[in-house]
């Protein structure tokens, strides 16, 4: 290989969360146009659902699992937890024949990693003079200082840094053509105008909570609209319980999807015209699908890097009506508002 060609890449994607992976898209794909084949390995943790979330993208040549220090809500240890398990990974790392890696993250751990796997460019946020020792491709970064989320203004910043971007790239999410045939044909029943909610959430204090959720989805299909509960395996009974809290004659307007595929549920975004609901890995996806957001911040502080993702705030969830809710979509002109009616709670 001559010395102007691009070099075979990894990049590091600390984050545990579907959100904070989408964060990144825009930049692991500024990083792919820039390496071998146009094409990056990625080095991710489980719990982010790589393999799902970018099943699309033609820029990832494979995914490889770091498991480290799962969370705590999975209940297990990781696979990688050990020193020797951790070796191990070094090694097969270092068998990948890797040139570059960009590590998005200021943790000492990856750049250590990269080290001992002879990965020859090494470059990281470099948040601390250990790190800094262990990289040899500056500049460095200093980390977020400004107020609310840290993880997307830190990788924008990086990869500004490193002149991958120019300016900071909104995230946009590819999706598999066949989960979108699929999610229309599951949609089809519903009324033209649909509004996907986001119920679930891996902190208890951002749920709205069903009674919540119910009387907005009631007060929405009083109006004409559709109304998909969407979350993953762990919301199929709070699902059902607002679905139950839905009036018998306005039922056929709501529809449930609560199965573990992120394809297919972005792929059902895809097919709403509005997203509503807590701070989770479906508001963002929304906003990536180009479905403008509503999300209630009660317990966290507003996401402010897409111009599609609106906020409603309050010092608590539970100061967040449905009426507050409703109000704000009349303000916002989303589908099916004309004047604001009073909500009926189940």
């Amino acid at each position: 290989m001559s010395n102007s060609s691009p070099p075979r890449t990894v990049v590091v994607v600390h984050r545990t969360g579907i959100g904070d992976l989408i964060w990144h898209i825009p930049y692991v794909r500024a990083i792919a146009a820039a390496s071998a084949d146009g094409k990056v390995s990625l080095i991710v943790r489980p719990s982010s659902r790589a393999a799902d979330v970018l099943a699309a993208e033609s820029c990832v040549a494979e995914i490889i699992e770091f498991d480290r220090r799962p969370r705590k809500s999975e209940k297990r240890r990781g696979r990688h937890d050990t020193l020797v398990a951790q070796l191990d990974f070094v090694r097969a790392v270092r068998r990948c024949g890797f040139e570059r890696i960009y590590i998005l993250s200021g943790r000492v751990r990856y750049a250590a990693l990269a080290l001992l796997a002879r990965i020859p460019q090494r470059a990281g946020f470099g948040f601390s003079m250990a790190e800094r020792l262990l990289l040899n491709r500056p500049p460095y970064i200093r980390p977020h200082r400004g107020g609310g989320n840290w993880v997307y203004p830190e990788v924008t910043a990086f990869c500004m840094a490193h002149g991958l971007v120019s300016a900071p790239v909104v995230p946009k999410m590819a999706v598999l053509p066949e989960a979108l045939v699929a999610a229309g044909q599951q949609l089809a029943k519903l009324p033209a105008q649909r509004y996907a909610f986001s119920i679930g959430t891996s902190a208890p204090r951002n749920n709205w909570g069903q009674e919540r959720f119910a009387a907005l989805a009631t007060a929405l299909a009083e109006r004409g609209c559709g109304v998909l509960l969407l979350g993953g395996p762990a919301e199929r009974e709070p699902a059902a319980a607002i679905l139950e809290a839905v009036a018998p004659a306005l039922r056929s307007r709501v529809i449930a999807s609560t199965q573990p595929s992120v394809q297919h549920s972005a792929a059902l975004l895809r097919h709403c015209q509005f997203c509503i609901g807590n701070d989770t890995s479906a508001l963002n996806m929304a906003a990536a699908n180009d479905v403008p957001t509503l999300g209630l911040f009660g317990a966290s502080p507003p996401l402010t890097h897409d111009p599609l993702m609106h906020a409603l705030t309050a010092p608590g969830m539970s100061a967040i009506t449905p009426e507050a809710v409703l109000a704000r979509l009349g303000e916002l002109a989303a589908p099916g508002f004309g004047a604001v009616p009073a909500v009926a709670h189940p």
